[in-house]
């Protein structure tokens, strides 16, 4: 296993992937999996199951950058055999050093804004406007805390 494979997994990422190897070992059909981790976390909340190569590829390259990761975010496809593909997605060092153009105050009032504005939305569209608005403030500050944002305007937390 390569360094940067320790750094990434954790123990709950290999017995969930042991467990997944195992049920797909003798199995007629071809299973992938894609887990989703963010700062090596256990990934139970992100794992996507999916019966076509191209369905899982597509998945896997839909992730671009490092979410609402405050350092790395882990992206991984098991299939037949194992590990099939993995990036780490890194946050820009200079995001944790330099100024940020938002502090909490700035965080509070958009709260209220979109909150102002949930009655008026169908639930997807709420559930962007705020996932959107919180990467805004996740890129700009490595503090932020997306969890508090999602709980703060009554939206469900959309994972990355």
């Amino acid at each position: 296993m390569s360094e940067l494979e320790a750094e990434a997994l954790r123990p709950e990422h290999f017995s969930i992937v042991d467990s997944f190897l195992k049920e797909n070992e003798n199995s007629r059909e071809v299973h992938y999996m894609l887990t989703i981790a963010r700062d090596g976390e256990s990934p139970e909340r992100s794992i996507y199951h999916y019966s076509s190569p191209l369905d899982v590829a597509e998945a896997y390259n839909r992730y671009t950058d490092w979410g609402f990761a405050k350092e790395y975010l882990t992206i991984t496809i098991y299939g037949p055999g194992g590990k099939l593909a993995q990036k780490v997605l890194r946050r820009p060092s200079g995001g944790t050093q330099g100024d940020c153009t938002f502090v909490r105050e700035d965080y509070v009032r958009a709260e209220k804004i979109i909150l102002k504005y949930k009655k008026d939305m169908p639930e997807d569209r709420y559930t962007a406007l705020v996932k959107d608005f919180a990467k805004l403030f996740s890129r700009d500050n490595v503090r932020f805390n997306v969890s508090r944002f999602f709980k703060e305007t009554e939206c469900e937390e959309v994972f990355e």
